[in-house]
């Protein structure tokens, strides 16, 4: 591909990247170290699904963030820089090796610098399952294209790492990718000339560190995933309903007699024949759920995405806005239904201890490493399609020292998806929920250079791989906790990611 074929902002960028990988070069010459070298232009507009699903088979690493209610969205697509990191200091990890890819980067445009997108597992290691083996404990990648739209501001940031010997990802890799962003058909996805089953060719160079392997060979390129059209059927449930429901009884009763104030436990369904891919089941939740922030990770032939309603922490300028999330009820099939069940969900003693746990947990961590914290005097109402929560926002101003994933280390994992004590309810289910959570429950999202950045809690979620998907749902366990509420209270969560994969007849016997 010619750069006289490509469009003007595609020209503008490769321009400019031109002029940055100059100045990384002799960088990486004179300090013996890998230097990130990264470009900016302005971009036009483009639906962050869409631009997802077009890059379906010219890279394996894609990852998406939307959160339509702050008219955001960001899609990376490849990897240019990648850290990996696992163990208990895993956020420390991933923040150190950040800040230090920034201080050696060489950038050319937009002040505000690249963007690193990534997420982490619920626990500090992973077992390493099949279906997990592509996702790390903790993934921080900088995109070898990132598309990241504010309103109607649009920016495109293409970055490549320099190594201080040796060819950085060739041209016409980074022209396949500046080339998603001409104005051509944007319902088809862009294949790369040649490429087909069984043909790789290396994209982009990669950076690791922390104590896990890297996953895959993120930036190769490989052939799109076609399904046919399938019957979704239950294959399995993780544990059994009635293993789980004697799992709640037995939490509960922890709970009385005073071993713990509140545990979560959570279930998986792994639902085969599927027939459809990651990227009509995220059109199907934007459009279902506006209210929530929709991700997706996809690694490979395997894709982890959502639509959460729980934000673990964003931080804007230095100021952290989060939130405590915990208390659940159905929606209301009418008006006057819907208000009821809401004010009942006010008044539930259960709900509000379950909450209050929460909101104490947050504001803890909180003063630690913030100053100016402020906690809404009462929890209100959050609603999303089929189901509505108790929230109450928490805000508070960053010490000099942290960022935002410093943060995060100590905010997760949250009582709303672990646990009070914390180390008590952790090895609670570590003993005894029998199955790997991943990336489920833990926090997805992305931070740039000037600190700014937002993270995710990864409930109402799914892991897609072929025509098999497991989704997940989880249940916040009190005293007075009762098995087959709490089991119903499950089904109803995992409902929008069934429907999205036009599998809720697999659901059917989860009642």
């Amino acid at each position: 591909m010619q750069r006289a074929h490509l469009a003007t902002p595609s020209v503008l960028l490769l321009a400019r990247l031109e002029d940055a990988l100059a100045r990384a070069r002799s960088a990486a010459r004179r300090s013996g170290r890998p230097v990130l070298a990264w470009a900016s232009a302005p971009a036009p507009a483009a639906d962050p699904v869409t631009l997802f699903a077009r890059a379906e088979g010219l890279v394996t690493t894609r990852l998406l963030w939307a959160r339509p209610a702050d008219d955001l969205s960001i899609v990376g697509l490849g990897v240019a820089w990648e850290v990996v990191a696992g163990g208990d200091r895993r956020f420390a990890t991933a923040g150190e090796a950040w800040r230090r890819c920034l201080a050696q980067s060489c950038g050319a445009g937009d002040v505000h610098g690249p963007v690193a997108l990534g997420g982490f597992a619920f626990a500090p290691q992973v077992v390493q399952q099949p279906a997990w083996a592509a996702f790390p404990p903790g993934l921080l990648v900088v995109p070898a294209l990132t598309v990241r739209t504010q309103g109607a501001h649009m920016e495109a940031i293409l970055s490549v790492l320099v190594p201080p010997e040796g060819e950085e990802a060739p041209r016409r890799a980074v022209e396949q990718l500046a080339a998603l962003l001409a104005p051509d058909d944007p319902t088809q996805p862009v294949a790369p000339p040649g490429a087909g089953p069984g043909r790789r060719t290396g994209l982009v160079g990669s950076h690791h560190t922390g104590d896990a392997p890297a996953a895959g060979t993120p930036g190769d390129v490989g052939s799109p995933r076609r399904l046919r059209q399938r019957t979704a059927s239950l294959a399995e449930e993780h544990p059994p309903a009635a293993i789980w429901k004697a799992l709640v009884a037995d939490a509960a009763a922890a709970v009385q007699r005073g071993e713990l104030r509140k545990v979560v436990l959570a279930r998986a369904v792994t639902v085969d024949g599927i027939g459809v891919d990651a990227t009509s089941a995220l059109r199907r939740l934007q459009v279902g759920y506006p209210d929530c922030t929709l991700f997706a990770v996809a690694r490979g032939d395997t894709c982890f995405l959502g639509a959460t309603p729980e934000r673990l922490l964003r931080v804007r300028d230095g100021m952290v806005a989060t939130g405590a999330l915990a208390g659940s009820a159905p929606r209301g099939t009418t008006p006057d239904d819907d208000q009821r069940r809401g004010e009942a969900l006010l008044a539930s003693p259960k709900d509000r201890i379950e909450h209050a746990v929460v909101v104490d947990a947050i504001r803890e961590a909180m003063v630690a490493a913030c100053a100016e914290v402020a906690v809404a005097a009462a929890p209100r109402l959050l609603r999303v399609s089929n189901v509505q929560h108790l929230y109450t926002p928490v805000q508070g101003r960053l010490r000099d020292r942290y960022g935002l994933l410093d943060l995060a280390g100590r905010l997760h994992p949250t009582p709303a998806v672990g646990g009070v004590p914390r180390d008590a309810a952790l090895a609670w289910i570590t003993a005894r929920e029998g199955f790997e959570r991943g990336w489920y429950a833990g926090p997805v999202g992305w931070v740039d250079a000037t600190g700014d950045g937002e993270l995710a809690v990864a409930i109402r979620s799914a892991l897609l791989c072929g025509s098999r998907a497991t989704l997940f749902a989880g249940c916040g366990i009190v005293a007075d906790s009762d098995p087959d509420a709490e089991y119903a209270e499950s089904c109803l969560k995992l409902r929008p990611l069934a429907e999205a994969l036009e599998a809720p007849a697999a659901l059917s016997g989860c009642r």
